[in-house]
């Protein structure tokens, strides 16, 4: 039943004018590629300062400075998010049977579970300590998930191509 589901969707996709649009067209494929790498530079770029902070690297820049990276992490997500569902659209057949994908998409929810929980509980308590030098182990917590699962997310995209679907 799943299955059926499933190569049905892949059939729709396979056939949209978008898909036709973004594979049959030399440029649209490389360009997505590009902005993809570009979007994930952002991303994990900020990340990587905003949480190399709350672990304790350079204690003697305010949290709060760091905080205005985040601003970059969100485009960066947002141009991987269109990106990605770009190259779904366009090569269903590849994306959506492939074991390394989902797992990726897994891990991209648990980031934001991790992200959700930085925002929800962490950024409070260091909005009112925000003369504090340290962040604490909660958010170094945090900050080193956030690390994990996003080269997680790197190393699994890189897989994609090269694992054989089921």
């Amino acid at each position: 039943m799943m299955e059926a589901f499933l190569f049905s969707v892949i059939d729709t996709l396979q056939t949209s004018q978008l898909n036709h649009f973004v594979m049959d067209n030399a440029v649209v494929f490389p360009v997505l590629e590009m902005a993809h790498f570009l979007g994930l530079s952002m991303l994990f770029g900020a990340l990587l300062v905003v949480d190399l902070r709350l672990i304790g690297v350079a204690k003697k820049i305010p949290i709060n400075h760091v905080e205005s990276f985040l601003r970059f992490a969100l485009i960066g997500f947002a141009i991987n998010a269109i990106t990605g569902v770009l190259f779904v659209i366009g090569d269903p057949g590849r994306y959506l049977v492939n074991i390394a994908f989902g797992l990726k998409m897994l891990v991209i929810g648990l980031a934001g579970v991790n992200t959700l929980y930085f925002v929800k509980r962490v950024k409070p308590q260091l909005d009112n300590a925000h003369k504090v030098q340290t962040a604490g182990a909660e958010a170094a917590i945090v900050a080193w998930l956030s690390i994990v699962l996003w080269l997680s997310v790197i190393v699994l995209g890189r897989f994609i191509p090269y694992v054989e679907t089921p």
